[in-house]
């Protein structure tokens, strides 16, 4: 299957500190050499008219375009009642693939997954699900009884959002993760970590601890990579032409 490469419009940060939004960015995206943009949902402050601009502007460019949402799945005993919502701002946007991170579990069980997720899953868009930097809601344990759950009834465009970077702040390396996930794992967040004075911080990938190349190699079902750090435009296009360099010859 062909891949995808995605840029996450985290990005563009400092031009959103500088009074711009993220429909003035879908052309950079273009530019720099990506297939997808990945609009981030709490950068929207516009409601519906806002997402329809976007929607346009990544069709005439020839985007594909993925949707961030930064909330959990899983809000104590139910599904987060904000799900419906997310799905039709996904759909505004033109999209068909949502994003969220997991959640708590303690409540949640195969049922509750049947009775909430089924019915709204069908078959228009994936869901993926991502570990952000909280143990609460990313645990590689939570991960894992989420989709012991997930295996319990029939959810099949229910994936996972592998951020090679965010393991760190996290219960588990990045390499112990990958060979428990690889096999729901079909996207992957990239970017890197080093630490400054005492202190993880978000790099590019060529300028973090993390061996990127090695983690990529650990996956065998993935064909969707986003570029997920606020940084220099240079910097991402070269690490963009890197990272394709990299999968032609490892034959990804």
């Amino acid at each position: 299957m062909k891949n995808t490469y995605i840029l996450n419009t985290i990005a563009f940060q400092s031009r959103f500190q500088a009074g711009e939004r993220q429909e003035d960015v879908v052309g950079v995206v273009k530019e720099l050499g990506f297939d997808a943009i990945e609009v981030r949902n709490e950068l929207l402050t516009g409601g519906d008219e806002e997402i329809t601009r976007i929607a346009n502007l990544a069709q005439e460019a020839g985007l594909d375009v993925y949707y961030s949402v930064n909330d959990v799945l899983v809000d104590g005993e139910h599904l987060t009642s904000n799900l419906s919502r997310y799905i039709h701002e996904m759909r505004l946007l033109g999209s068909n693939h949502l994003k969220m991170n997991i959640g708590k579990l303690t409540k949640v069980t195969s049922q509750t997954l049947q009775d909430e997720l089924v019915p709204l899953m069908d078959g228009s868009f994936e869901l993926n699900l991502e570990n952000n930097q909280t143990l609460s809601d990313s645990s590689l344990d939570t991960t894992r009884a989420f989709y012991q759950l997930a295996s319990q009834v029939e959810l099949p465009d229910v994936h996972y959002c592998f951020d090679i970077a965010n393991w760190s702040w996290l219960d588990a390396s990045a390499d112990q993760a990958a060979v428990a996930l690889n096999p729901v794992t079909t996207y992957l967040h990239l970017k890197n970590e080093t630490t400054v004075a005492g202190k993880l911080t978000v790099t590019p990938l060529e300028e973090g601890d993390l061996d990127w190349r090695k983690l990529l190699a650990s996956f065998d079902h993935v064909n969707a990579y986003g570029f997920e750090y606020a940084g220099n435009e240079a910097t991402i296009k070269q690490e963009l032409v890197l990272l394709k360099e990299y999968l032609e010859d490892f034959g990804g």
